[in-house]
């Protein structure tokens, strides 16, 4: 079996369907979605777009898209990372689904193993096997990956929710950050992983600007200008990683 592992997609359709294109073209089995989906300007119609691909997709659940579900069911409450979009962000996004969009998303797993061609067990899960809101960063220390992946055996394991690629060894376990698909951090483009014989940091490079223009002409997203400044020129990775770590710091404190 070969995989492509599609992460944070976060309702950017224009970069969604370059990354489909790619992704056809590679002739995989299976098409990973690892978690933070739907949130963003095109909510209802990302999942749409991804609902077209039928078995071919398994879904992971990530973060945004159990505070999607909350924020449909009128009681999201967010723990007030930096990192975290406000509230009004998943209202927005949430009133444009419909129940069986919510439904969707609620059932999703937490983690799925799958069997790839040349790596063996490959673990997915949107942020750590036990929590879909902890960050594990690049340069996290060894101790907080084998905490926070305890629970899963596998010698690879794929995670996103950070937007920025990478593929460490920690712990004698392959660690592979998919990156993100419609919020890109570091580097212009559409990130994504391909699986098996081995593992493929792929980029798609689509017409940013133009994306841009879309997304605003189809959204009035609350901080819909932040999202389409980054996918226009995209924060770096140095201040992405700073925010991260700052929540980590805010996650350890609180």
């Amino acid at each position: 079996m070969r995989v492509a592992v599609l992460a944070d997609i976060h309702g950017n359709l224009p970069a969604l369907d370059a990354v489909l294109r790619d992704v056809d073209a590679t002739g995989v089995d299976v098409i990973v979605l690892n978690g933070d989906i739907a949130d963003g300007p095109i909510p209802r119609e990302t999942l749409e777009r991804l609902a077209e691909l039928d078995d071919r997709a398994l879904w992971i659940r990530g973060n945004t898209d159990r505070w999607l579900v909350d924020a449909f069911d009128g009681r999201l409450q967010l723990p007030g990372l930096a990192t975290n979009p406000p509230v009004e962000w998943f209202t927005w996004c949430a009133e444009r689904l419909d129940r069986v969009h919510r439904d969707l998303l609620a059932n999703l797993p937490l983690s799925v193993t799958l069997e790839v061609d040349g790596l063996g067990p490959v673990a997915f899960c949107h942020a750590t096997a036990r929590d879909d809101n902890e960050f594990i960063l690049v340069d996290s220390p060894l101790a907080n990956y084998r905490a926070a992946f305890a629970d899963l055996v596998a010698p690879t394991l794929v995670l996103g929710h950070t937007h920025m690629p990478f593929d460490r060894l920690a712990d004698r376990r392959r660690f592979v950050n998919a990156g993100s698909v419609g919020l890109g951090y570091g580097h212009p483009g559409a990130s994504w992983v391909l699986l098996g014989p081995d593992v493929v940091l792929r980029r798609t490079r689509y017409d940013t600007d133009s994306a841009a223009d879309i997304l605003l002409a189809a959204s009035n997203l609350p901080g819909i200008a932040t999202f389409v400044g980054n996918v226009r020129r995209p924060e770096s990775d140095l201040t992405a990683l700073h925010a991260f770590t700052q929540s980590v710091h805010q996650q350890r404190s609180g």
